[in-house]
């Protein structure tokens, strides 16, 4: 067994990384406020549906300002990326594949790409400002769920937006138990501190908190409608570059990168951290271009989130404890989540096949968002990728 290199106390991990025994991973933005200057930009990001619909978009963002200062607000910095790259997917995708842009304007570029910088992501629409900074509660002391949430901006493309992204927002907030599990967990199979039976506590609470997200992402199909998200909503999400029309290159930020394309991926629910928490965790291993792919994703994640995943990867040494562990019930309660892992990604292959697979195979498909048919709005060839990284997870099931 290893030594752990750090011993971080649960409220020094929560600080540290920026997540939460209460809300996981999510960040609560909703009552983060601009200086004036910011306003324009707030005002199209609050009315993007209605100006992409009216071809408008383009005109008003080209007419910003965009020489303005950075905040140096962690909050602002992080509402200020959400607000810009919602700009910029609306810039960019007004017309899906038809007469897209090359360019990003000045007005938007710069200031996208201090802020990304200063957060340490992508300028782009990524997981982080588009679900887990993008939500905001009715009631302060009401119920975390559809009834009592409102997505903060949404893309254009009609129904749906919101009910898509508060989807992903409640399955964010149910993981947040699993936070204290894995790091309780990391703590029982730790030299000097095992304790078999603190061990199964911990690992118990993930296939429970596992189910709860299944039955939270089963719900997406009470307010998204699967070819309409197709049609309408998933070019909103998509990236640029890799050699993928219409913008192969990628896309020119203008004023910064000395005006040479960049590439960039799309938002997707491979840039949230859950899953990646529990594979470093739990010792679930990828490899090839599984693993090149989720190890580039982290990339786009907020900063402190990619380090905790970092941090259970090189601290935690829960499989190797278990492989070595004659204690019946350790393996069991491991093996139980495994399984709930396995569980979640195949209702997230099924997911997908619902809502991209089958709608794109219908003769009355829109043709215009026809580029990103065969792969993922992260770029990748979706079903290749999710069902081996399925594989992967059940290779991890350990003899009982």
């Amino acid at each position: 067994m290893a030594e752990v290199m750090t011993n971080l106390s649960l409220k020094q991990i929560e600080e540290k990384f920026l997540v939460s025994t209460k809300t996981g991973f999510l960040i609560d933005c909703s009552m983060v406020k601009f200086p004036e200057c910011w306003s324009p930009f707030e005002e199209i990001a609050a009315h993007l549906k209605q100006y992409v619909e009216e071809k408008s978009i383009r005109r008003k963002i080209e007419e910003l300002n965009g020489h303005l200062c950075i905040p140096e607000d962690k909050l602002q910095q992080l509402c200020l990326h959400k607000i810009l790259t919602f700009l910029t997917s609306g810039y960019v995708w007004q017309d899906g594949e038809n007469d897209v842009p090359k360019r990003l304007p000045r007005c938007v570029a710069v200031p996208l790409t201090r802020v990304s910088d200063a957060l340490g992501m992508k300028p782009i629409l990524s997981y982080p400002s588009m679900i887990l900074a993008n939500w905001q509660k009715k009631d302060m002391n009401g119920p975390f769920d559809f009834s009592n949430l409102n997505a903060m901006y949404q893309t254009p493309g009609g129904n749906g937006a919101e009910w898509f992204i508060l989807t992903h927002v409640i399955i964010e907030q149910r993981f947040a138990p699993a936070i204290k599990a894995v790091i309780d967990a990391m703590k029982y199979s730790t030299e000097g501190q095992a304790d078999d039976a603190a061990l199964v506590t911990a690992l118990n609470v993930i296939p429970n908190v596992l189910s709860e997200m299944c039955e939270t992402f089963k719900k997406i199909n009470g307010g998204v409608e699967p070819a309409h998200f197709y049609d309408n909503l998933r070019i909103f999400y998509t990236g640029w570059g890799g050699g993928k029309e219409p913008l192969p290159e990628g896309l020119i930020y203008e004023g910064v990168y000395e005006d040479v394309p960049k590439p960039m991926k799309g938002g997707s629910a491979a840039q949230s951290t859950t899953l990646q928490v529990l594979d470093a965790a739990l010792g679930i291993e990828h490899e090839g271009e599984e693993k090149e792919f989720l190890d580039e994703v982290r990339d786009y994640m907020l900063k402190e989130h990619s380090d905790f995943c970092k941090y259970m990867r090189n601290e935690s040494s829960v499989r190797n404890y278990v492989e070595h562990c004659e204690n019946l019930d350790v393996k069991m309660a491991y093996n139980k989540c495994i399984n709930a892992i396995q569980s979640f990604r195949k209702l997230h292959i099924h997911k997908v096949v619902q809502y991209v697979t089958t709608p794109s195979r219908r003769e009355n498909r829109n043709m215009q968002v026809e580029a990103i048919r065969e792969t993922g709005t992260g770029s990748t060839p979706y079903l290749q990728f999710l069902n081996q990284i399925n594989k992967d997870t059940d290779a991890c099931i350990l003899p009982e």
